[in-house]
């Protein structure tokens, strides 16, 4: 009798038409809650398709400031002895990247603010001897949880919960990051000019692309320290181009840029401090460039691939 009474006609075949649906994608995204259907987001609809059209449609403006900093001190935020810095020296370079995004076709119209720190002249050498070189990603802050959870688990991107506030003068740029009215860091970037448009990349520097390390813990109390993924991965900018095509339309190069970074106390920033206080940590010998680029078509990272 229960299988009689556990048995509904029309909620069978919508079902069923839904694993039709499904299946004529296999290759879609699924996030948790899985048992919903493929998840959307900046690199697919619902059904699975590719977003990389409407993408070139989005607007952005980065604004970034590049410091000479400690070698010796960025050293210590790589992940383990495959990453390393290219050359010799004690001394490195990093950029400070703030972009916004607008015109998101995933987020119907809508966008969000972004914020990392990129180090520049990285390289990670495969077992085989095989060296990738790029800009190491160690930590990215979004102010929005859509982007945040599938970059971390599509793409393995390092990503946390930041409130990120832009107020954009006609001739100075001001960013405030916080968390629960925290604020732990601001830039400023000041006497910005119009300038000679230049071709972009995510943190406005010369490298081939990002390296990020994703990692994934394991599920149990007896699997602590365990993870259960744990690999580097990279994004090519020649390829990433390829997918959604940039084009920018002005370049504001500043006449001063400043960074300033408070780590504050575990009452402040109860999740994030033993992050910030890191960051808070870096020196700046001197500021290489500041500057505000704004243009059209954002890079879904639809590019990124493990490295083996």
């Amino acid at each position: 009798m229960s299988e009689i009474y556990d048995y509904d006609e029309f909620d069978s075949a919508t079902e069923h038409l839904r694993q039709y649906q499904r299946a004529q994608n296999p290759e879609a995204y699924y996030r948790q809650p899985s048992v919903f259907g493929p998840m959307p987001g900046p690199r697919q609809d619902f059904w699975g398709r590719s977003r990389a059209l409407a993408s070139a449609k989005a607007s952005f403006c980065t604004s970034s400031i590049k410091i000479k900093t400690s070698r010796t001190l960025l050293k210590n935020l790589l992940p383990n002895s495959a990453y390393s810095f290219s050359g010799h020296g004690s001394v490195a370079y990093a950029t400070f990247s703030q972009t916004t995004l607008n015109d998101l076709d995933w987020l119907a119209g809508g966008g969000y603010n972004h914020m990392g720190l990129y180090i520049h002249g990285i390289e990670y050498q495969q077992a085989n001897g095989e060296i990738t070189r790029g800009t190491y990603l160690p930590v990215m802050f979004e102010d929005l949880t859509d982007p945040i959870l599938s970059g971390r688990e599509e793409l393995g991107f390092p990503k946390l919960f930041s409130a990120i506030d832009v107020d954009k003068r006609q001739d100075s740029y001001h960013v405030t990051t916080s968390w629960r009215g925290a604020v732990w860091g601001r830039m400023t970037l000041t006497g910005l000019g119009e300038v000679e448009k230049t071709a972009p990349t995510e943190a406005g520097s010369g490298d081939l692309g990002i390296l990020v390390h994703r990692y994934m813990p394991s599920v149990g109390r007896e699997s602590k320290g365990t993870p259960e993924a744990e690999y580097p991965v990279f994004v090519d900018y020649a390829q990433e181009s390829l997918i959604v095509p940039t084009k920018i339309t002005r370049v504001l190069k500043a006449s001063q840029g400043n960074i300033q970074i408070d780590g504050l106390d575990w009452n402040q920033l109860p999740t994030l401090h033993h992050i910030i206080s890191r960051l808070a940590e870096i020196p700046v010998y001197d500021i290489i460039e500041a500057k505000v680029i704004e243009g059209e078509g954002v890079m879904d990272i639809s590019a990124a691939k493990r490295i083996v």
